[in-house]
């Protein structure tokens, strides 16, 4: 029996990246979503692979892959690249290598950044003369339409060690302009505002924003015809829709627990459900979570998860006393924000419209009280 590809392909939005980025004013886009929305798989198993397809050479480098060492990871792709020039083969295969590590995984790495031990070494000059030498290489290069795609790019925001490999990349994609277009991503979207938003920092207003799309039922009626068909399970797609929307944030990764879990026992979708939500509290660090938050804090979670972009409107105030029985200033407010800001619970798109960060935690919250 074949191995099953549980992979729901996503083409049209790969069209559209890619035609953005290499078609488009603006050849740099960077793709904002929380952790496990399916942003790498999708990179690695769409867009590259739709990149190769239409004559560009798609170099693919995760941060998280030495994390003390970035610099070491964007030579080691841009070298694979400029080796690989004459075989697509080669390509394909490095890839497919990265798609490997994405299923093998590591489900805790990145959870909440990372914290070094000791700070760490500035990157030495002639390093980051290599980086853009690599960089002119490649684009220089005759009949080579290089296009780089860096994952988990807030990483560089980690540490001040950083900062010089931020200005020599935004110096070298400068200067190459529409000859090397790039694709960025990260699943920590205040630390691509960090990177982004600040007019400090070197990668300022370099990039188009763009809010990565959350898959929804198609995902889910993807893989209920696979229960169907390879294994004769047979369950109702709107209740799994519900347990992915509503406890999980819509996140691939946890739909993808639920499924194991289903094929596994064989067991009702609420028993699934249950076992799956108690490793996402357990990954999240929920309850060490909840204690930090008081109240208010847990009422502005519940209100921005239900959309509201009118925090300190009196309206909303009176909402927050008659709802759950708290009498808040606006001043209230703005402590409690900038407090789960601060705890990476929640970031800031523009100047109202805030978004949750921790799949599942606010479902947890309401199941709590």
């Amino acid at each position: 029996m074949s191995v099953i590809d549980w992979h729901y392909p996503r083409r049209e939005l790969a069209e559209r990246y890619l035609q953005g980025v290499t078609q488009g004013i603006m050849n740099r886009i960077a793709l904002l979503g929380v952790r496990r929305v399916g942003k790498t798989e999708f990179l690695l198993r769409d867009f590259c692979p739709l990149a190769l397809e239409q004559g560009y050479l798609p170099i693919y480098a995760n941060l998280w892959a030495s994390p003390e060492h970035p610099h070491e990871t964007i030579i080691e792709a841009l070298k694979a690249a400029l080796s690989g020039l004459k075989d697509r083969k080669r390509i394909k295969s490095v890839l497919a290598s990265e798609v490997k590590k994405l299923e093998v995984g590591n489900s805790l790495i990145g959870k909440m950044g990372f914290e070094f031990n000791s700070p760490l070494p500035i990157i030495a000059p002639g390093v980051l003369t290599h980086v853009g030498q690599l960089l002119s290489q490649l684009v220089e290069t005759p009949n080579c339409r290089p296009l780089l795609v860096i994952d988990e790019i807030q990483h560089l925001a980690e540490s001040p060690a950083f900062h010089p490999l931020q200005g020599t990349l935004r110096t070298a994609f400068d200067l190459h302009g529409h000859k090397l277009p790039v694709v960025y991503a990260g699943s920590s979207r205040n630390g691509m505002q960090a990177m982004f938003a600040d007019d400090k920092m070197p990668f300022y207003n370099s990039a188009y924003m763009v809010e990565f799309p959350a898959m929804g039922e198609e995902l889910v009626r993807h893989c209920c015809d696979i229960l169907r068909t390879r294994f004769e399970l047979h369950y109702d797609v709107r209740e799994i829709t519900d347990v992915f929307t509503r406890q999980f944030d819509n996140s691939p990764f946890w739909l993808s627990k639920l499924i194991q879990h289903l094929v596994m026992n064989q067991c009702s979708v609420r028993e699934a459900a249950d076992l799956v939500q108690d490793q996402l509290v357990l990954d999240g660090g929920f309850e060490q979570l909840v204690q930090k938050l008081n109240a208010t804090d847990r009422a502005v979670l519940t209100l921005i998860r239900e959309r509201c972009n009118r925090l300190y409107a009196e309206d909303t105030l009176k909402l927050i006393k008659e709802r759950f029985g708290l009498s808040v200033k606006v001043s209230g407010i703005t402590a409690s924000l900038k407090k789960l800001k601060r705890q990476r619970l929640i970031s800031q798109m523009g100047r109202s419209d805030y978004l949750i960060e921790n799949a599942g935690f606010v479902e947890y919250l309401r199941q709590r009280r």
